[in-house]
């Protein structure tokens, strides 16, 4: 969703073992009774008293700092907001999505004027760089010249030839001083010529603009008229900014300390806001920078939202491939996370079709690339599948750096290839290093611990991100078209956050859609969002995000008929989203002490689901109703089910069959949070409950 970035995290545990180099998790943040977050917060020109107890009236608890909040004091106004409503803000800064840097010429001898006779122009070459734009470009003009009402243009085209018009700005005088800041905010292609030209609206001089009688830029020249000059620069600074962790880009520690040293003893404080929606390819510096301010501050969460299932483009990068042979091992070192003790099996991605039954590959677990003791082997001859699972079964402790090498036994052709790496500039492991014959390579090597992967599938991706460890699993899928219909895949997202969330040992949170996007996204109905709620719920989510609170304008997308809209009333929304909020704000407490243990649906099963097996204790009547029926348990082991209406268009009331016939069946009561009577018959095991469209209920078993 274009520059709105979003989102939140948590979990708990650990400070220990800083000086070991150990992970640290953040601390569990105080965001009670339940996590209730909002996106896109009130402006910097909104933040004000009245809007924040609107959040706080609508039964949020947190608030993810948005539209146009991202420096020091607009996120200073904000928290002191949170603050005094008795809300949460995680924080945004521009630093952590941009990297910002600078390529000029700024020696000056000479200069010439700009007129409407005479155009002045220069090329100039980006960076051969992934991801890179260009903000500003500052040139050096005597402002002595330029008086009240001349108009001057910058114009970035694709050549001198001036065949495409990328961008312009334009300045009218007087100006305050010699080094005027030309705004274009443009996307650039990596180690390219552009060419910039400046004109003016006069036919009165305007000058001088300050350049070189010698060559002293090698990536371009200067033009007046249309003609290129011979050993002549202008004066220039391009301003670029490189989006964060494209590359080896990411932020300094400097940085991190400088922000965690504003915020971290703020009362209003829950978090720092990394990135949204990253590509595979940017987890890896994510994870360093993650680590970098738990331990700068390990009292609050960081913050990483993931891409839906029906992201384009997951971006893992580019990948190519080594063989093995029996003169060439191959083999990658990684780190173990704070939660794993034990490696099962080591999944690879090798191409099989050039693996015979007759060339056995062996891959050894080794405590480090120097191999001195060998935990776990493997020995695989040929495979059906590109993605072999090799046993090793090996004990290992958390957040240690081991070795896998794999090698070729002899026979067949004596090469088995792709073993598939990522490209050379491309990491995917913070802690790791891919080798061929002992020696490091510029990228990572395809693997997955204790999985069965499709590798680069959506499924791969969550895991690439759950793996490293984030405070929580977030992410965002938005269901309802504006066409009228309803997302096929809303529930295979679900299901693999889900249970990526439970092989990492993972809380995960999600958003919530409560907007509109003419020609993608409808605005929900009361219902709908209700149904939004429930079943994320029933999944087992610890934490929401109404996307979005206010409703965005001038954001490339035309958003309609969010919770506020557009003149900052309250829109239909509001009401059905403060009623559903007082509901989890009552069985929210009940709710974050759970365990999921299955999650189960009735009537036309969607995509991905599991139908209730007949043997599960709780059934409805009518199986042919559409429900979700979902079993938690709390740190006590005692059982709860959930149950959602899945139809968005009607009430229902629905009988169930208890076949274990327990003593009771209680329910965790909307209003007032404690169990509560139901109808349940213990002589019969049968009990029976209406269901508003979307909603669902919490029952408690003795």
């Amino acid at each position: 969703m274009k520059r709105m970035t979003r989102k939140i995290a948590i979990l708990s545990v650990a400070v220990a073992g800083l000086a070991m180099g150990t992970s640290v998790q953040a601390a569990v943040p105080d965001v009670g009774p339940f996590p209730i977050g909002i996106f896109w917060s009130p402006s910097p020109e909104e933040t004000t008293s009245a809007k924040y107890q609107e959040i706080k009236d609508m039964n949020a608890t947190y608030v993810l700092l948005s539209n146009g909040v991202y420096w020091y004091d607009q996120n200073d106004a904000a928290l002191a907001q949170c603050a005094a409503q008795g809300l949460k803000c995680i924080v945004q800064d521009d630093r952590l999505g941009s990297h910002k840097f600078t390529v000029g010429q700024t020696v000056g001898n000479d200069g010439k004027y700009v007129s409407s006779a005479n155009s002045l122009g220069q090329t100039f070459t980006t960076p051969d760089e992934r991801d890179v734009a260009i903000d500003t470009i500052q040139l050096y003009i005597d402002k002595t010249q330029w008086t009240t009402g001349r108009k001057l243009t910058l114009s970035l085209y694709n050549s001198p030839s001036k065949t495409e018009l990328i961008g312009s700005d334009s300045i009218t005088g007087p100006v305050e001083d010699n080094y005027p800041l030309f705004k274009l905010y443009k996307w650039l292609e990596p180690n390219t010529i552009y060419y910039v030209e400046l004109t003016s609206d006069s036919t009165s001089n305007i000058g001088w603009v300050v350049g070189n009688t010698a060559d002293v830029y090698a990536g371009g020249t200067a033009y007046q008229n249309g003609t290129a000059l011979s050993n002549y620069d202008f004066w220039f600074k391009l301003n670029y900014g490189q989006k964060m962790y494209s590359g080896s880009v990411v932020p300094s520690m400097a940085t991190v300390n400088d922000i965690v040293s504003h915020y971290s003893s703020n009362p209003g404080l829950l978090g720092y806001n990394l990135m949204d929606e990253p590509s595979a390819s940017a987890m890896a510096g994510l994870h360093s920078t993650m680590e970098n301010f738990r331990q700068a501050d390990p009292n609050h969460m960081t913050y990483v939202n993931l891409l839906p299932t029906y992201a384009a483009n997951l971006g893992f990068g580019a990948q190519t491939g080594e063989y093995v042979t029996p003169g060439s091992a191959l083999g990658q070192s990684f780190k173990t996370n704070a939660g794993t003790t034990h490696i099962s099996t080591i999944q690879l991605y090798i191409d099989h079709s050039q693996w015979g039954s007759n060339e056995p590959l062996t891959l050894k677990l080794w405590d480090s690339a120097a191999k001195t003791t060998l935990l776990g082997q493997s020995t695989l001859s040929g495979s059906s599948t590109s993605f072999p699972l090799f046993e090793v079964n090996a004990a290992v402790t958390p957040n240690t750096v081991y070795y896998w090498e794999l090698t070729h036994g002899g026979g067949g052709d004596n090469a088995v290839g792709w073993v598939i790496r990522s490209a050379n500039g491309t990491q995917w492991e913070k802690d790791g290093t891919a080798y061929a014959s002992g020696t490091p390579l510029n990228g990572d090597f395809w693997f997955a611990l204790n999985q069965n992967l499709l590798p680069f599938s959506y499924e791969d991706y969550v895991y690439r991100w759950a793996s490293k460890q984030p405070d929580v699993l977030m992410f965002d899928h938005y269901p309802f078209s504006a066409s009228g219909g309803f997302s096929g895949e809303y529930y295979t997202n679900l299901e693999i956050i889900r249970r990526q969330a439970q092989l990492a040992s993972l809380d995960f949170w999600t958003y919530i859609q409560s907007v509109g996007i003419t020609g993608g996204l409808r605005s929900p109905s009361d219902n709908e969002v209700r149904y939004n709620v429930y079943t994320s719920l029933a999944y087992g989510a610890k934490g929401i995000n109404y996307f979005t609170y206010e409703t965005p304008s001038g954001q490339g997308e035309s958003f309609h008929d969010g919770i506020i809209l557009p003149d900052g009333s309250k829109g239909p929304l509001y009401a059905s989203v403060q009623a559903i909020n007082a509901e989890l704000f009552k069985i929210g407490p009940t709710l974050s002490g759970l365990d999921s243990e299955a999650v189960y649906h009735t009537g036309t099963l969607p995509t991905s689901t599991m139908a209730l097996p007949s043997s599960f204790f709780w059934q409805p009547v009518d199986p042919a109703q559409p429900l979700i029926v979902s079993s938690f348990k709390n740190a006590s082991g005692r059982e709860y089910v959930m149950v959602v209406n899945r139809d968005t268009a009607n009430a229902r009331t629905v009988s169930f069959a208890l076949s274990t016939k327990p003593a009771s069946v209680t329910e965790v009561s909307k209003t007032t949070g404690l169990e509560t009577a139901t109808n349940y018959n213990a002589t019969t095991g049968e009990l029976s409950s209406s269901f508003a469209p979307g909603e669902g209920r919490l029952y408690v078993l003795p």
